[in-house]
């Protein structure tokens, strides 16, 4: 396991396109089904204790913000790297955590590179489709309160740190 830092983004740019199964679902969920003005995207992962350890309180924040927030988590991990990644067990993880939200299988890893996602957590906020929040999940109800009210963060962000993207 090695630990590494989110990347640093320029905030106000503009939510990627995707479109990618949802693991629960089985349909296929894209940017433009995001209807909510704060849209809440985490690239994570099944394995990695960072994520194991915030997956609980992250699935209760959903659940009490998912009236005015979209949620998606993301996995972009190479399940030939590690079988607890497979779509399958992503399915089992959502249930296991009780997410009320997507969670998509990001096979060709393209949409973490357009995203600049490097490691999980790696958590993206956007309000009214523009870059607004992208660091660590300890601060994402703060986050999400400020972006609730205002436009912009009251507080110095903190980059998100976990474990590396599987590459291929």
């Amino acid at each position: 396991m090695v630990l590494l830092e989110s990347s640093t983004l320029e905030y106000g740019k503009a939510i990627c396109d995707f479109d990618l199964a949802d693991t629960v679902s089985g349909r296929n969920i894209t940017n433009k089904d995001l209807n909510k003005d704060i849209v809440v995207i985490a690239f994570i992962c099944n394995h990695c204790p960072y994520v194991v350890r915030i997956a609980e309180n992250f699935s209760a924040l959903a659940a009490k913000t998912n009236d005015f927030v979209n949620w998606i988590a993301i996995s972009a991990n190479d399940p030939g790297y590690r079988e607890d990644d497979s779509p399958e067990n992503m399915s089992k993880f959502a249930a296991k955590y009780n997410f009320n939200f997507p969670y998509l299988f990001d096979e060709s890893q393209e949409v973490a590179r357009a995203f600049g996602a490097v490691c999980t957590p790696d958590i993206f906020v956007y309000k009214q489709g523009k870059l607004a929040y992208h660091a660590r999940f300890e601060d994402l109800e703060r986050a999400i309160e400020d972006l609730k009210t205002g436009n912009k963060i009251s507080f110095p962000d903190k980059v998100s740190a976990g474990c590396s993207i599987k590459w291929k």
